[in-house]
């Protein structure tokens, strides 16, 4: 009695469309049912009352990426999944993804991410910035050195550049 292999889980990624701001919970809810699921995710500079945070976010807001973990796992379930408004789909033709796209969508995320954990703070020398509070509130000039709680830029003061520290808090990229 010879006895088949099982086939490997389907290749194919599936789009799936989330409801607002969702994401994280149907993506949940996806992994309970057992699929795969993927949800790219962008790191950027927030600034908040205390300074400058990183912050995550989703990269396509509203969209992820599903797949089948198992043999004849069905994809009808997705659509009733809790914060899931369904597949993206092509009329009647769900919208897939190759791996190697999906892959590409992977490497960027990750990138990104690694590009800015090197970055302590936000700005860089030569970034354009803009002081939006304290007492040089409303001008602007280039970033000349950067420091933990402290960036140096050069401001243009009765008719000279002058290199001013102002807090980190208290600027902006222009």
């Amino acid at each position: 009695m010879a006895v088949s292999p099982i086939p490997p889980p389907s290749i194919a990624w599936y789009v799936c469309l989330t409801k607002p701001r969702r994401e994280a919970f149907a993506v949940r809810k996806l992994e309970e049912q057992g699929y795969e699921v993927f949800l790219p995710l962008l790191t950027q500079w927030q600034k908040n009352k205390d300074g400058w945070t990183k912050k995550q976010q989703v990269m396509f807001p509203r969209y992820g990426f599903v797949r089948c973990s198992r043999p004849g796992q069905s994809i009808a379930p997705i659509r009733s999944t809790p914060g899931v408004t369904g597949l993206v789909t092509f009329g009647n033709v769900p919208a897939t993804l190759d791996e190697a796209t999906l892959a590409a969508i992977r490497s960027l995320a990750e990138h990104q991410a690694r590009a800015l954990d090197e970055k302590q703070l936000p700005f860089q020398a030569g970034d354009s910035v803009a002081i939006a509070d304290g007492p040089l509130k409303g001008m602007s000039g280039i970033v000349s050195a950067v420091a933990e709680e402290r960036v140096t830029v050069m401001l243009s003061l009765l008719g000279r550049e002058k290199p001013v520290a102002v807090p980190t808090g208290h600027l902006t990229l222009a």
